[in-house]
């Protein structure tokens, strides 16, 4: 596996070469338009604060086409750099500074096939989100007017993964989960996926007892 690490700060990819030690090779990238080959397994680590959003735009887009996994690191995480970073189809997006160990889980859960978003943002997402047209109403209730097909791709959108992740683990195009979502969309009277995660994460109190 080859962690390749997009970035221009020197403390960032100090910090990276710390936390991975050991993990794999790392390969580090000082410029956003020149893209390395990369294979399943590998993962690309973006650090945002060393690019334009320019370069982010065209670097990011590029390599979540491909078949590495794309981690987003943000030194001010944001909700709204975690729906982006979610809607293009990155695996994770964090705190370019978190701790060694939040490191080592994130690039265990990517090359399990899964994704990694912080846990307090996702709850401000959900607390957002329930503070518009989802507050009471029940998850389990509103699936039920799902199909089956539905329902699996809606309970992977509100773990996080992103449409290229769903598309490959459900074995269908990007296309065919973008329909998909659209219906789930209209069915359960959400606006996007904030709206859905938000949805499925509720649980009335008397469902708890």
């Amino acid at each position: 596996m080859t962690i390749f690490v997009c970035s221009k700060h020197a403390g960032f990819s100090q910090h990276i070469d710390n936390a991975l030690r050991g993990a794999g090779a790392i390969r580090h990238l000082s410029s956003a338009s020149l893209l390395p080959k990369a294979e399943s397994g590998d993962v690309y680590v973006f650090h945002l604060a060393s690019f334009t959003t320019q370069e982010a735009d065209a670097f990011i887009p590029n390599a979540i086409a491909g078949p590495a996994a794309v981690a987003i690191a943000d030194d001010a995480p944001a909700v709204s750099g975690l729906l982006s970073a979610s809607e293009s189809g990155a695996r994770a997006y964090f705190n370019s500074f978190m701790a060694p160990q939040h490191y080592v889980q994130l690039l265990r859960l990517l090359q399990a096939g899964g994704s990694w978003f912080p846990p307090a943002l996702l709850a401000e997402v959900f607390a957002l989100a329930r503070a518009g047209d989802v507050q009471s109403r029940d998850s389990a209730a509103e699936l039920g007017k799902l199909t089956a097909r539905e329902r699996e791709l809606a309970e992977f959108v509100a773990e996080g993964r992103a449409n290229k992740e769903i598309a490959r683990v459900c074995k269908i195009s990007e296309r065919t989960v973008k329909a998909h979502l659209t219906s789930i969309y209209e069915k359960l009277g959400v606006k996007d996926r904030k709206g859905l995660m938000a949805l499925l994460s509720y649980r009335p109190a008397s469902a708890s007892n």
